[in-house]
Formats: structure tokens, C-alpha cells, sequence
């Protein structure tokens, strides 16, 4: 490496070089287990592909919505009238012209105008359903991530009862050899081993599960995740806010714009009992000169047409009843969507509040039990008190107690993501 710098040094342009590689050569190496959750979230938000379609309908929404306010495009006419057919000549007949015209619609009242509201409004429905989306992005990732951690916590757990048992396993073949024990008792051991390692293979399966959802948002940054314990989330918000919260919920909020959205479409409807009228002007050239050898005027013609909505029965009726049902129709949408937000966080909320009566429990009354149950079999177990298998039931008793608080905190994470996602986060 110095053979081949100094071979460079002779030289003044290499001198920038020289620093890069010496630069490259004593930076410090990056940890690439730096993603942590917060981080996490704001990559699969980035990637999130659906996220990026919501936002494209949203744009194309409200590019219609402008294209709708405008007056369709004017018309124009070119043609020759009145054209004798025995020479097709223009200066032979008086009432011959080339005439060059120009037609303007305008649709129903005020059909513009609704249609670019109606266009916004779906918009804006659009813009919520991102929200929304976002929202459960961030759920599903903080679900994923939570059971990651689980799974890593549940085998530092057992790798703990593993580390002992062969401790154990250890200190009774030295006592077997000394025969001060008996051999169903290392079979014991051996096969307790076994179960723990047959667990062992089904966490980490469980791991490998967690990563390949965790991929799914991540992508290749998943490799930088540092996933150990179980995460911290913001704490939901209190029942009344929360209640607040939820009836603005981005879900609640576009079926509220689509609601809306419907309503302009009943007012379209009843557009149609309105007339689209057009207005056209044509100017007409002749030829030729009249009978006092003076040339012949020129034509300009102007006219006002517009439709007639005698017999609205079997169109226009049936169109705002049309109209009228649709709209009904999401207004029925939008009460189901509320009632099943409401039982979603009850549920939500009942589960989160009885998991952390459960983990109190736990923690103040069972696992100091369990732990001192251990140290007093394990000790009278040395002093030949205690039989073999009552050393095994307690140390099973103790890795299930460790287990099931670990299983209780992540389920209760697992309830509060799903509050979160419900009520929005405190800022």
C-alpha cells in the first residue's frame, strides 16, 4: 500500500489522489445496523406503490376537474350552397355562396361549474384515501416489526434455558460419573434440550416470516433494520379525543367527500331538465355581379338553436332517480364505515387496556413468583432436596412466565398500533 503511494508522490498531480485514497483507506466503517423504526416508516412510505397510484388518481382528478369547467371546443363549417349542377359555377346563380360558419355550444345550466366541483371533491376523497393508506402503512409495518422483535427476544429467552440446561447437563454427568445420579435423569436433560431446540427452529422460522413481511416495505434496507427489542410507540390518545379523532379518520373523511361528490351529482341530473343551446354565425361569399352590372352582396347569417325537454318522463326523471339512489346508496356506505370504525377501536381499546392490566399483573405478582421458585428449587435441588423433575417444572414454569409476558407486550403493542392507526398520533 505505502510501495504504491510513494510510487504516486513524485508526481504533483497525483497529490489529490493520494488524500482520497488515504481518505477511503482510515474512514471509519458505517454500521449498517442503523435503521431503526421511525426511520423504517418514513422508507415504506416512500416505497409504498399504492401510495404513488393515490396520488396519480388524485392529480388526474383534479386535471379534470379544469378540463370540466371549460366550454366544449367552437365548430367550424365551410361549405358551398346552392351550387347550380349543370356548371357548378359560383358567379352563375344569385343565391350561390361559399359560406364559412362557426358553432358554439353551451351545455345545461350549470353543468360546468357542478362537474368541476364534482371533480375537485373526488380529489380531495382521493387525497384522504392517501391518508388513510399512509396510516396503514405505517400499522403494518409497526405490526411486522413488533413481531420481529418477538421472535428475537423470545430466543435471547430461550437461549438463557438453553445455556442452562447445558449448564445443568454438565453438572449431572460429572454427578452420574460420581454416582450421585441417576441416568433418566441426563435423559431428561437431553430430552428437554431437544424440545428447546425444536422451539428454537420454529422462532427463527418465525423470524425468517417477520423478515419476509419487513421486505415487503423495506425492500433491500430490511438488511439494515436493528431489530432487538420490542418497540416503543406513542401512546393513543384518551377516549374523548380519541372519539373526536375517529370521526375524522381519512377513511371517514373520503367517504364524507364521495358523499358530497354524490349530492353534485343529483344536481348534474337535474341539469338535464335544463336546454344546451348553440350559437352560430356564418358569413356567405358571391360571385358574380347582378342585373344592374353592380357586384352581389355578401351573406351573414346568425341563429340560436337549443334542445326542448318536453318529455322528461323516460330520460331525465329516470336520470335523477338514478342520481337520487346513488347517493342514498353512499350515504349508507359512509354510516357502515363509521359503525365499523367505532367496533374496530372499542375492540382496539378494550384489548389494549386488559393486556396492560395482564403485563401488571405479570410483572408484580408472577414473575417475581416464578423467579423466586426457581432459586429455591435450584438451590435445594444442589442440596439434594428436591427431586430432578421438580427442578425441570420450575425452570419450564419460569421460561413460559418470561415467554407469555414477552407474547403480552407485543400483543399489547400490536393493539396499540391498531389504536394508533384508528386515531391518529398525538403531535
Amino acid at each position: 500500500m505505502f510501495a504504491f503511494i510513494r510510487g504516486y508522490y513524485c508526481r504533483p498531480n497525483s497529490i489529490p489522489i493520494i488524500w482520497l485514497l488515504l481518505s477511503i483507506w482510515l474512514a471509519p466503517a458505517v454500521d449498517a445496523a442503523s435503521l431503526d423504526l421511525p426511520a423504517a416508516e418514513t422508507v415504506a412510505l416512500e416505497r409504498d406503490a399504492r401510495l404513488a397510484g393515490l396520488a396519480e388518481r388524485r392529480q388526474a382528478l383534479q386535471e379534470d376537474a379544469v378540463a370540466a369547467a371549460q366550454l366544449p371546443d367552437p365548430e367550424l363549417r365551410l361549405g358551398a350552397l346552392n351550387l347550380p349542377t349543370d356548371s357548378f359555377a359560383v358567379d352563375q346563380e344569385p343565391m350561390t355562396q361559399i359560406q364559412l360558419g362557426l358553432r358554439q355550444r353551451f351545455p345545461r345550466g350549470h353543468t360546468r361549474s357542478l362537474s368541476r366541483g364534482r371533480a375537485e371533491t373526488l380529489a380531495a376523497a382521493e387525497a384522504a384515501r392517501a391518508d388513510a393508506r399512509r396510516r396503514d402503512v405505517v400499522r403494518a409495518l409497526r405490526q411486522a416489526w413488533t413481531g420481529r422483535a418477538q421472535a428475537a427476544e423470545s430466543l435471547e429467552i430461550l437461549r438463557d434455558q438453553q445455556l442452562w440446561f447445558a449448564q445443568l447437563e454438565e453438572a449431572a454427568t460429572a454427578a452420574y460419573a460420581a454416582g450421585r445420579r441417576q441416568q433418566h435423569d441426563l435423559l431428561r436433560i437431553a430430552m428437554e434440550r431437544d424440545l428447546l431446540d425444536e422451539e428454537a427452529i420454529r422462532l427463527k422460522q418465525m423470524a425468517l416470516e417477520e423478515d419476509a413481511e419487513l421486505g415487503r416495505w423495506l425492500g433491500t434496507e430490511v438488511n439494515g433494520a436493528d431489530i432487538d427489542r420490542l418497540p416503543v410507540l406513542p401512546m393513543p390518545p384518551d377516549p374523548a379525543s380519541a372519539i373526536e379523532s375517529l370521526a375524522r379518520h381519512p377513511l371517514i373523511l373520503a367517504e364524507l367527500h364521495t358523499v358530497e361528490a354524490g349530492g353534485i351529482g343529483v344536481e348534474l341530473a337535474r341539469q338535464s331538465y335544463r336546454p344546451a343551446f348553440a350559437v352560430d354565425v356564418a358569413y356567405g361569399f358571391r360571385d358574380g355581379e347582378d342585373n344592374d352590372g353592380d357586384s352581389r352582396p355578401d351573406f351573414f347569417s346568425a341563429m340560436l338553436s337549443f334542445e326542448l325537454p318536453l318529455f322528461p318522463g323516460q330520460r331525465q326523471d329516470r336520470q335523477v332517480a338514478s342520481a337520487n339512489a346513488r347517493e342514498l346508496e353512499l350515504r349508507s356506505a359512509l354510516k357502515d364505515r363509521q359503525r365499523e370504525l367505532r367496533r374496530q377501536y372499542d375492540a382496539a381499546l378494550s384489548d389494549w387496556q386488559s393486556l396492560g392490566q395482564r403485563i401488571g399483573l405479570f410483572e408484580q405478582r408472577v414473575m417475581p413468583a416464578a423467579n423466586a421458585t426457581v432459586e429455591a428449587t435450584r438451590q435445594a435441588y444442589r442440596n439434594d432436596v428436591a427431586p430432578f423433575d421438580e427442578l425441570v417444572r420450575a425452570e419450564k414454569t419460569l421460561l413460559d412466565a418470561r415467554t407469555r409476558l414477552l407474547r403480552l407486550r407485543a400483543e399489547r403493542l400490536l393493539a396499540q398500533a391498531q389504536l394508533l392507526y384508528l386515531t391518529g398520533e398525538n403531535p
